[in-house]
């Protein structure tokens, strides 16, 4: 971020850049300010009775016998959408922020012998 803020002032000072170009470029960078400033925390538990998640926005405890399968979704912008099909048929979709990098989290699941299936590059 620090670098981006310096590039901009570089550009706006010693180029005479536009001033809406750096003001575009530190104005991209408030989200990641903002979020570091509060100190967000987020995490993914996976006991052998319960899957719980916490984040800054969500949190939620779904027993592991309630889950039929996850569902692992990778997007156009290789982000990896998590969700968790329960047995009863409802669908509830894991924060990005709470899960961990793919290779572990599968790791987990079959050391829970949770079923899980990759699709790739999906609209929806």
């Amino acid at each position: 971020m620090a670098l981006v803020w310096v590039f901009a002032l570089v550009l706006w000072l010693r180029l005479d850049a536009v001033w809406w170009l750096p003001a575009l470029m530190v104005g991209l960078t408030v989200p990641a300010v903002i979020e570091a400033w509060r100190n967000d925390t987020s995490g993914l538990v996976l006991t052998g009775q319960t899957l719980s998640w916490s984040s800054a926005r969500q949190s939620g405890t779904v027993a592991v016998a309630d889950v039929d399968h996850v569902h692992f979704n990778t997007r156009l912008d290789f982000a990896v959408s998590t969700k968790l099909h329960l047995v009863d048929g409802t669908v509830l979709r894991l924060p990005i922020e709470v899960v961990p990098p793919y290779p572990d989290l599968v790791t987990a699941l079959d050391a829970a012998a949770m079923r899980h299936e990759r699709h790739h590059f999906s609209f929806f």
